[in-house]
């Protein structure tokens, strides 16, 4: 229990916004001295000052790959993420100066932690920042590279490329012009390197002009925003499995809620086409989509179960099934989340009630049946005309007022219903409706209940308001 415990505040620490901002100043910084390196004489003052820096540097580089490696899940997928960063940390780097060459890869690190920091931004500012910054990323580092490794192979024996500075200037104009220029290797590997800059430099000009195809485009695209990279990534975020009509709605008032906005979305089902589409109307750079079947364990290890916050279970239309099995999916899906996550929050959508008994027991923690709920809206509405104006204000986020949970302050302890609901309305303009309980280990919601219940500790109180009421900011302030 300890390891674990130990294990999930290494994971919180590493994937923390401050040590990503860190590692990518980190990771700059020894890219300009992996070319100081390569500029200086070896036997200079400076040169062993960037030599030291270098290895301190390496030093903190191999540390945060050890705490990535312990604190992953799966080792597998660690060391099939992060085996350009093992490579450009390795200690056999020093005997061949070539070799220095890949610690420049390190670069494409910088990408994936700028790409996933930016999905705090707009969705159209985000997309169009990241992909700028994953252009000019690829292009710097093939003239790097390229400069270096021409430096470093020709620079003794060829003039053209005697000094850093020339060699760069040689890799920029190639990767330009798709032809060398200002200078020609004179071997083999310096004419390998000349090809490389070439090919990156046609790659370049072909996506800036738009001659590759439509599919092209969208696979450079996807691999800018280095989604698969990043799935490994998140943390906090809200798995939806599977995918129907209703989905997209779904996601539309999740991002509608400030408190869950920013959390990024994975929608795991077995897609044939992902409904891109559907999503016009919302922010689409914290939207992933991935393909495999939700009832496994290596897909929902791969989508990152043990890291969610919420898992929601719609009932599965992208392939034609009954009524049964799309339940039975669902359930068995509920069953391995449970087992791989306790702790986390499931919502499952079922299409027959009878199988409500299955996930209370998996510990899912709310069931909706859509027929059923949708036949008691009507039932509603029938009973009291304009009733459903009011429920769609209440269960809808973007106008109105909605219903908020807010936990019961300390100071409330042993306080009657209806003293509470008396100060929520006149200090929030809140109208408290029901209190949720935890009686014996299970849940149970008291709406309405009578005016002198008394409200205990853990009570989580269940109101209607326009905004999120701030009961502990305003006893606070009273206090003072």
């Amino acid at each position: 229990m300890p390891n674990k415990t130990l294990q999930a505040r290494l994971d919180r620490f590493i994937h923390a916004p401050q040590t990503e901002l860190a590692l990518i100043v980190l990771i700059l910084l020894s890219v300009i001295l992996v070319i100081a390196e390569v500029t200086l004489d070896n036997n200079t003052q400076a040169y062993k000052l960037v030599y030291l820096t270098q290895e301190l540097l390496t030093g903190i580089f191999i540390i945060e790959l050890t705490i990535r490696y312990f604190a992953a899940k799966n080792k597998r997928r660690f060391f099939r993420h992060y085996w350009l960063d093992i490579i450009a940390v390795l200690p056999l780097l020093r005997a061949f100066r070539l070799l220095r060459v890949l610690r420049l890869l390190r670069l494409l690190r910088v990408g994936i932690l700028l790409n996933q920091n930016l999905n705090r931004l707009g969705s159209t500012l985000a997309t169009s920042i990241g992909v700028q910054i994953g252009v000019l990323l690829v292009v710097g580092l093939i003239i790097l590279v390229g400069a270096i490794a021409i430096h470093l192979l020709e620079g003794f024996t060829n003039p053209d490329f005697a000094s850093v500075k020339d060699s760069l200037w040689w890799s920029f104009f190639t990767l330009v012009s798709g032809e060398p220029i200002g200078g020609e290797p004179q071997t083999d590997a310096g004419r390998l390197v000349t090809l490389i800059v070439i090919l990156g430099g046609l790659t370049m000009f072909a996506m800036f002009t738009g001659v590759v195809s439509a599919v092209m485009v969208q696979r450079l695209r996807t691999v800018m925003e280095i989604k698969h990279w990043e799935l490994d990534e998140l943390r906090d975020h809200i798995v939806i499995c599977g995918w129907n009509r209703s989905g997209h709605l779904l996601i539309e008032q999740l991002q509608a809620d400030p408190s869950l906005k920013h959390h990024p979305i994975v929608v795991v089902a077995e897609f044939i086409q992902t409904p891109e589409r559907e999503l016009k109307h919302v922010n689409r750079s914290q939207i992933y989509f991935y393909t495999g079947d939700y009832t496994t364990i290596d897909v929902l290890e791969a989508v990152g179960i043990y890291h969610t916050s919420r898992a929601i279970l719609l009932a599965d239309a992208t392939h034609p099934r009954s009524d049964q099995d799309r339940d039975a999916r669902t359930v068995l899906a509920a069953l391995t989340i449970e087992k791989l996550h306790p702790g986390i929050y499931t919502c499952a959508q079922l299409l027959d009630g009878k199988n409500n008994v299955q996930l209370r027991v998996a510990g899912v923690e709310d069931v909706i049946v859509a027929d059923e709920l949708a036949s008691h809206l009507m039932a509603t509405s029938v009973r009291n005309w304009g009733s459903v104006d009011v429920l769609a204000e209440l269960l809808t986020v973007q106008t109105g007022n909605q219903i908020y949970k807010i936990s019961l302050p300390q100071q409330w302890n042993g306080i009657s219903f209806w003293n509470a609901a008396q100060w929520l309305k006149e200090e929030l303009d809140s109208i408290l409706v029901a209190v949720e309980r935890q009686t014996q280990g299970r849940r149970e919601t008291l709406v309405n209940p009578a005016k002198d219940e008394q409200l205990m500790l853990g009570d989580r109180l269940v109101v209607i308001a326009r905004h999120q009421p701030q009961i502990e900011r305003v006893l606070k302030a009273k206090k003072q």
